[in-house]
């Protein structure tokens, strides 16, 4: 496996396409996860930037510790974020577990805000995602950039 961040546009459709909505994101990074048949599996794509937040929306097939810290790179270090902000359905109890196992927290409710119900708002802080930037992950991150 491998992390990408080209071509953009492919990585930006395939996550808008597993979470059925357009890939319309404005400006964006975008980091995948290649498999050794060079096939995307995973993908996170950062918008919304505004000092010192960033949102990130997150679909995967497969997820690997180098792809996890390539993301928490990029915003907590490379882009000075303090937060990161993600939006699940709040019917997508595996995405919702997901957020908490990176250390983000459920901060509210947008109640009747999708066609499926509510959405849940966490919030990802730098202090809480600190584990990621330790250098047992960052050597994954290396790791995973090799090719």
């Amino acid at each position: 496996m491998r992390v990408i961040s080209e071509p953009k546009e492919l990585i930006g459709r395939y996550v808008a396409a597993k979470q059925k909505h357009a890939a319309d994101w404005g400006l964006y990074t975008a980091f995948g996860l290649i498999n050794t048949d060079d096939e995307l599996v995973a993908g996170i794509v950062f918008n919304g930037y505004t000092p010192p937040s960033i949102m990130m929306h997150i679909a995967a097939d497969r997820m690997t510790p180098g792809l996890i810290a390539t993301a928490m790179h990029y915003a907590f270090v490379k882009s000075d974020c303090k937060r990161i902000t993600g939006i699940i359905d709040q019917n997508n109890d595996k995405s919702c577990r997901f957020a908490r196992s990176l250390g983000a927290k459920l901060e509210g409710i947008m109640r009747d805000a999708s066609k499926t119900g509510n959405l849940c708002i966490y919030g990802l802080l730098r202090d809480d995602a600190q584990k990621w930037l330790k250098p047992k992950y960052l050597r994954k991150l290396e790791a995973s950039w090799a090719l």
